[in-house]
């Protein structure tokens, strides 16, 4: 409301509300009104007036607040660029795309005021991307008309990230653990460090040994993979995408893994509450197999990885028989079910929360051009992006009082 004394900042806030609450269905084009009163508030906090400053004027200040990477602009003919800027692009933004992007993208300083707008962001991500190519003042004029014509728009990293001096340029990244401590807690820190700066991640536990399995000779002592995806889980709350947005994680796992049936109820709003991960986005890695013993209403077995390690590393025919060796392996602890009653499970699951998601491991990997060197052990959290991964590996040197050394691998006793 309007009152005595009122500021010019509350009287520009109430006009852009004013014509928010007027968006609706019947008058879509609200929206743009709304866009260019909060364009005007936009250029007033950044440049004090309507209007661009210079190119150079922003990025130098950029690098003095240090959210600019130093030395991209001696990169460059400045005025060519800044006479190549159309501010005038910015009318195309509706209300929610340039809240957004305030919101999100366009740079702050250390008191959280912005110092850039929309088409200075635009041409300093194109210059960034650019600065390599043998015509960057040309590719970077390229880039910038696709991503400010609104033709091509980057993902959310880029626009972060690109200009900055933060060079995590890439949405997905993919890995996988091993099954030993030093690796869950080295996985840890990689999903923290790929989170921090806006990665979203997708990541496969199959080789972590299940509930009740035995570590070093003690039986019933791996307390399984729900305990680590607890954790998991707070790490993608913990670690968020630069402010921007939460954590984002999905977690995969194969369906002969014996922790299967608690890895579907991770998303579960009953039960307890410490088996919970509400933050996580489960996957199935499945295999066709599986699928076989759905169709026929067969039954299926599950392993511990900790005994069945080397069906991770396999997929069609060769997994195939390396699982019916390990059914009919009377010294590999399993427990058989119906496969139709863990698919059930999987459904009921899937109507009830969205998940888990569901991948089929025997088609990544026959098609995956790089079946030379790895294998495909999960996708990412989009379920889209296919490569090769493997669990970190590590030896163990032993450093004796001679100055002798030795070194061990894993698996080895020592």
């Amino acid at each position: 409301q309007f009152r005595d004394m009122i500021t010019t900042e509350e009287i520009q806030q109430t006009l852009i509300k004013t014509a928010v609450d007027k968006i609706d269905i019947d008058r879509p084009n609200w929206t743009f009104v709304a866009a260019r009163l909060f364009l005007f508030d936009l250029y007033h906090k950044v440049t004090g007036f309507n209007g661009y400053n210079h190119l150079k004027d922003y990025l130098t200040k950029g690098e003095k607040v240090g959210r600019i990477i130093p030395g991209l602009k001696e990169k460059y003919d400045l005025e060519d660029l800044n006479a190549y800027i159309k501010p005038e692009r910015d009318l195309q933004f509706a209300y929610l795309g340039i809240k957004t992007l305030y919101d999100r993208y366009l740079i702050k300083d250390k008191s959280g005021m912005p110092i850039e707008l929309p088409q200075h962001m635009f041409m300093a991500i194109a210059m960034f991307l650019a600065q390599n190519e043998l015509d960057s003042q040309g590719w970077a004029k390229k880039f910038y008309d696709l991503i400010s014509k609104f033709e091509v728009m980057l993902a959310t990293p880029t626009l972060s990230n690109a200009r900055t001096t933060r060079h995590q340029l890439s949405s997905c990244y993919v890995g996988s653990t091993p099954d030993n401590i030093e690796g869950i807690f080295d996985s840890y820190k990689e999903m923290a460090l790929l989170s921090k700066f806006g990665g979203g991640i997708g990541w496969d536990w199959s080789k972590v040994r299940a509930m009740g399995g035995s570590i070093d000779g003690h039986k019933n002592a791996a307390g399984g993979i729900i305990p680590f995806l607890k954790v998991t889980n707070d790490i993608a709350v913990a670690v968020d995408q630069l402010g921007t947005r939460k954590g984002a994680i999905a977690v995969y796992i194969e369906p002969w893994h014996m922790d299967v049936s608690d890895f579907l109820d991770l998303r579960k709003n009953s039960g307890e509450e410490r088996r919970r991960a509400h933050e996580l986005f489960p996957a199935l890695w499945i295999n066709d197999l599986f699928m076989k013993r759905v169709k026929e209403n067969g039954r299926w077995s599950l392993f511990d990885p900790a005994q069945v390690s080397d069906l991770c590393d396999l997929y069609g025919e060769e997994f195939e028989k390396r699982y019916l060796e390990y059914e009919n392996d009377e010294n590999i602890q399993k427990n058989t079910i119906l496969a139709k009653e863990l698919w059930k499970k999987i459904l009921t699951s899937y109507f009830e929360t969205g998940m888990p998601f569901l991948c089929f491991k025997d088609n990544a990997n026959k098609a995956n051009p790089n079946d030379h060197e790895g294998i495909i052990r999960s996708s990412n959290l989009c379920t889209e992006i296919f490569q090769n991964t493997a669990p970190n590996y590590y030896k163990i040197k032993i450093t004796y009082e001679d100055g002798g050394e030795e070194l061990f691998d894993e698996e080895e006793d020592v």
